[in-house]
């Protein structure tokens, strides 16, 4: 038996005046048990779903379900992947936000988006296949913007989704604003609304973050993870954390991480099987704030970083440690830290010294090709100024510990044409230098 796919294709909606594609994955036994009803996910960015386009990679949500599912270790369920409109993403991703709109220049059309879904999608889809349509076995998924509005349908509609998956959340829009003494500010716009009733809504909550997604920042993933627990989620239960040190803004990250969101979601996550400790370990006397994550990896393959630990020290007069991983230098030395978590443990040094800078200067200067139009807005993980035609520069004070790992992109999203992508972190000041030979077209 093998899974197959059914598409809509231009699937109108009344509540946004547009069209566009719905392509629905069909588990193995669904042709041959005429019989069984399937949990159902939802996702955004649909078209990334199964395939990759010019924009981007692909999440393979198809190999992953058919792997789990042939060894027995998760459901088989049914995937809606609900393909955006390029030039309405933005505005359909965003509940209304007096601030974002503002700021930005669009209206918001989150609520008639989440309509569409709710009203015309989700009844289609019961009605034309055979589903579990209940709460508890209805699930959402997206990232970036989709894990935006993934949050805000979830936590306003959490008697549709019981499930929700928030990967790398655009929470928080950071934007780099040169000053007149030629320094750089950064304002921080929120794009969420905060949701503090209680007791809290009947729904499990998947949410991650890469530790490489630039000026999208896991300090921000993490204050909306604390106001979770806040409302009385509890971590490890009906809410899972992960934080993926490594990892970039991209489809082919975020395809990696679907494998421990289907086990949550529908399947067993198992055993555990270790600790690694996630964070920076030497710090600052004049730092605060800096936290650990522990990350535990279960047999099956399942990961999630501990947001509450059980922490000891060998030198708490050196720096001590709270239960959620925050760190406080007391004086300059080295000791040792270990985590428990169940029957396993991990340690690691800990070293205090004299001062950290918070931030570091970095200046990015951009070749780009003739070709390129003298109009256009060149990023290189931020937005750069020009200096003349064909040379583009930025110049910006940044908070420690970024690391972006980019392509060089003009506007609309066409990247250069380059097979590896760029990486650089703000551990000190630097001065990066990169040359564009082509763009994609």
């Amino acid at each position: 038996m093998k899974s197959s796919f059914v598409t809509f294709e231009n699937l109108n909606s009344k509540f946004l005046q547009s069209s566009r594609d719905i392509i629905i994955y069909l588990p193995p036994s669904y042709e041959s048990s005429l019989n069984k009803q399937y949990p159902v996910l939802y996702v955004h960015d649909g078209q990334h779903a199964f395939q990759g386009d010019l924009q981007g990679g692909s999440w393979d949500l198809h190999i992953a379900a058919d792997h789990l599912i042939s060894k027995g270790m998760m459901q088989e369920i049914i995937i809606v992947a609900i393909s955006s409109v390029s030039h309405l993403r933005v505005s359909e991703y965003f509940h209304y936000n007096q601030d974002v709109e503002e700021r930005y220049h669009y209206e918001c059309a989150g609520e008639l988006y989440e309509r569409f879904i709710v009203e015309e999608l989700k009844p289609l889809i019961d009605i034309r296949f055979r589903t579990l349509s209940d709460q508890q076995n209805t699930a959402m998924l997206g990232s970036s913007a989709g894990g935006l509005v993934s949050y805000h349908i979830g936590f306003r509609r959490p008697e549709v989704f019981g499930k929700i998956g928030i990967l790398s959340p655009f929470f928080v829009q950071t934007e780099l604003v040169s000053l007149e003494s030629g320094a750089q500010d950064m304002i921080e716009t929120k794009n969420y609304t905060e949701f503090d009733e209680k007791p809290t809504p009947p729904i499990k909550v998947w949410m991650d973050m890469g530790g490489a997604e630039g000026t999208l920042m896991v300090k921000h993933v993490r204050s909306v993870a604390d106001q979770f627990i806040d409302i009385g989620f509890t971590p490890g239960s009906d809410f899972v954390f992960l934080l993926d040190p490594e990892a970039s803004h991209t489809q082919e990250e975020w395809a990696k991480r679907i494998y421990s969101v289907f086990l949550y979601f529908f399947g067993d996550i198992g055993t555990p099987q270790c600790i690694d400790i996630v964070g920076r370990t030497t710090i600052g006397l004049n730092e605060r704030y800096l936290r650990l994550y522990p990350t535990v990896t279960y047999d099956s393959g399942f990961k999630m970083s501990l947001l509450h630990a059980d922490y000891s020290i060998d030198q708490p007069d050196i720096v001590s440690i709270l239960s959620d991983g925050t760190l406080t230098p007391n004086k300059e030395g080295l000791t040792n830290l270990s985590v428990s978590y169940e029957n396993l443990k991990a340690s690691t040094n800990i070293e205090i010294v004299q001062h950290i800078s918070e931030a570091v200067e970095l200046v990015i200067t951009v070749e780009v090709p003739d070709s390129t139009p003298t109009d256009t807005d060149i990023h290189a993980g931020i937005k750069l100024q020009k200096v003349r035609d064909g040379l583009y520069e930025g110049r910006f004070i940044l908070p420690r510990d970024l690391t972006f790992d980019i392509k060089v992109s003009k506007k609309f999203g066409s990247h250069e044409k380059r097979k590896e992508s760029r990486r650089f972190s703000t551990t000190n000041n630097q001065h990066l230098k990169f040359i564009v030979e082509e763009w994609e077209e």
